[in-house]
């Protein structure tokens, strides 16, 4: 889910990025075969308007998905199986949300450096970044990352949100420390990694997955049936 959003945040900025240069140098910006010139142009705000606008409706549903997955799976009332991710996991996470909070931070600079009119695009990208260290600080410090399993679905959450369902499952697997979650429909296969989880918590996940997916349903590969 993140990588989706970060990826379309990355096409737009690259994407914008040309105009920036050529509106804040005065230079000629080309595309579509069309020659523009920076200090002509009369739609400069039209266009930083519609990608600023972009980024930001992707952001606010990015931080929404997010802040919303930390609530559900802090529920712990609500579920049979409630831990904090794994601290090694936990770390992994903290660094490349630190990444992640550096390239915002690069990228909106570059913005206000190129053109003084892409000033609101830079400020979305400090929005982004005081979100994520609030999300950050949320999850890490204040033990918000969490895995979580009703008799219905598994929660994940950390830098990314996971729902996995059990209704319409077909197969489970397991391989090289990874669940696959194969579904009747549309040949969707979903993916669990369990270092997520405390090691010393493990075999309580996997008891409580078998026992609430019906294995006269759902076929079980590559499991200890010990």
């Amino acid at each position: 889910m993140n990588k989706i959003y970060n990826t379309w945040i990355f096409i737009i900025s690259v994407l914008t990025l040309p105009f920036a240069f050529a509106v804040g140098l005065n230079e000629v910006f080309g595309i579509f075969g069309l020659k523009i010139h920076g200090d002509q142009f009369e739609y400069t705000e039209l266009v930083f308007g519609i990608a600023a606008g972009l980024l930001f409706l992707l952001g606010a549903s990015r931080s929404s998905r997010k802040w919303s997955g930390i609530k559900i799976v802090n529920q712990k009332e609500k579920f049979q199986f409630n831990s904090k991710i794994n601290s090694e996991r936990l770390q992994r996470v903290l660094l490349y949300n630190s990444l992640e909070v550096v390239g915002f931070f690069l990228i909106g600079i570059v913005f206000f450096v190129f053109s003084k009119d892409a000033l609101f695009i830079t400020l979305i990208f400090f929005i982004f970044i005081a979100d994520a260290i609030a999300n950050t600080l949320r999850g890490v410090v204040g033990h918000k990352y969490r895995v979580g399993m009703t008799s219905k679905a598994i929660v994940a959450v950390d830098r990314e949100v996971v729902a996995i369902y059990f209704k319409g499952l077909k197969r489970i697997s397991i391989s090289k420390g990874q669940l696959f979650f194969e579904y009747n429909n549309n040949d969707l296969v979903l993916d669990f990694q369990l270092n997520m989880i405390p090691n010393d918590q493990q075999e309580e996940f996997m008891r409580l997955l078998r026992l609430n997916v019906d294995e006269t349903k759902v076929y079980f590969s590559g499991f200890d049936n010990s």
